[in-house]
């Protein structure tokens, strides 16, 4: 068999695998959808054809090329084998799916080089049960005598230290009820908590940020999934050294059921108050539709002020709103309200109200 060089080609020219053996779930296909989306098609891998039925028939790569699709991309890096026998062609479609080799979950919870890898984000699921002092044992014992016991000193130091505060945020993060100045219990936020001015850098959570080691501040304008396990295990977030963060958003429509739209906001608000008494600083979110506004304001004490929302173009009337809400919480004509993404119609509204416009991270990345 012959294997060409890698060549862009249109995809209405590549047809999917009919009895393609692989499906992925939504999520993943979303993540898929994203990473294309923000990293592009990576030319080491491209989709890999077989022209034997007189067609370019994806063989490697169906899901990609799916992503593609739904990216509204017009071409996509390839490679064609040609002269493929039926069993070869079976061979390629198989082995291109098999994971050869397990995962060191444990290397990959303590390596430094993986240290604030956004996992979730790749599809990686890491077991809670892994041990990094395992692997840290094991890449000891590989090490010079010699400088073994320094450097395993001061490891024990760091990871020691490191323990006990994700043992104390663990201490915090059980079922208990915060005090509630509404019908509905939704918690309280603390005043003392409230966030202060931006502290930068600013980053999107699950959108590359957790390769840095140096976020400040995060936002959760991003799709749901990138922080749905925040509300089951949110120690990846407290250990990340950041000051300060805003509520995550949860996405509430017109269209969503008022019972299900104030789980979202008890959720967050939830969440936002265990990180308050874990010592990070909160902005409370405003992004919710013109339905649950009145219940999102619950829980935000009055004086309040620290307020996040989402800039979007020709959505100036919701963003009025929030501008609103917040003055009304806060007492004050030009609240703390950053306000993240949109056009020129929000910057000019921002800097006519003395409110802090932030570029959408996404976006500008993307162009």
């Amino acid at each position: 068999m012959r294997c060409s060089d890698i060549t862009y080609r249109p995809l209405s020219e590549l047809v999917l695998l009919e009895a393609n053996p692989r499906t992925i779930k939504k999520a993943d296909m979303d993540r898929l959808v994203d990473s294309i989306k923000i990293y592009g098609f990576w030319k080491h891998r491209p989709i890999t054809l077989s022209n034997r039925t007189g067609k370019l028939v994806v063989i490697a790569g169906n899901q990609r090329l799916k992503a593609a699709k739904k990216l509204k991309l017009k071409e996509v890096p390839t490679v064609v084998y040609s002269d493929l026998t039926e069993e070869e062609e079976k061979n390629i479609i198989i082995r291109d799916n098999i994971n050869n080799g397990e995962w060191d979950f444990n290397a990959l919870k303590v390596d430094d080089i993986w240290k604030d890898t956004d996992f979730d984000f790749m599809g990686l699921s890491i077991p809670e049960d892994a041990d990094p002092k395992r692997s840290r044992k094991k890449a000891i014992d590989e090490d010079d005598p010699k400088d073994v016991a320094g450097s395993e000193d001061e490891t024990e130091e760091e990871s020691d230290d490191a323990n006990e505060k994700e043992a104390f945020y663990r201490s915090m993060f059980k079922d208990v009820l915060y005090e509630s100045d509404n019908i509905f219990e939704i918690p309280n936020l603390l005043l003392d908590m409230q966030a202060g001015k931006l502290e930068l850098p600013l980053s999107p959570w699950g959108a590359n940020s957790r390769l840095r080691k140096d976020v400040s501040t995060y936002h959760f304008y991003v799709d749901d999934y990138r922080f749905e396990a925040l509300f089951k295990d949110p120690i990846n977030l407290l250990t990340s050294g950041c000051k300060a963060v805003v509520e995550p958003n949860c996405s509430c429509h017109d269209q969503t059921p008022i019972a299900w739209g104030l789980q979202l906001i008890y959720k967050k608000r939830w969440l936002s108050r265990y990180l308050q008494e874990c010592g990070i600083m909160v902005y409370a979110d405003l992004n919710v539709s013109h339905k649950f506004i009145e219940y999102n304001k619950m829980g935000i004490p009055k004086g309040y002020n620290a307020f996040a929302t989402r800039g979007l173009d020709g959505w100036m009337e919701s963003l009025k709103l929030d501008l609103q809400v917040a003055q009304e919480i806060s007492g004050l004509e030009k609240p703390n309200l950053l306000v993240y993404g949109g056009g020129k119609d929000v910057q000019a509204f921002c800097r006519k109200h003395g409110l802090l416009y932030v570029t959408d991270f996404i976006n500008a990345k993307k162009k």
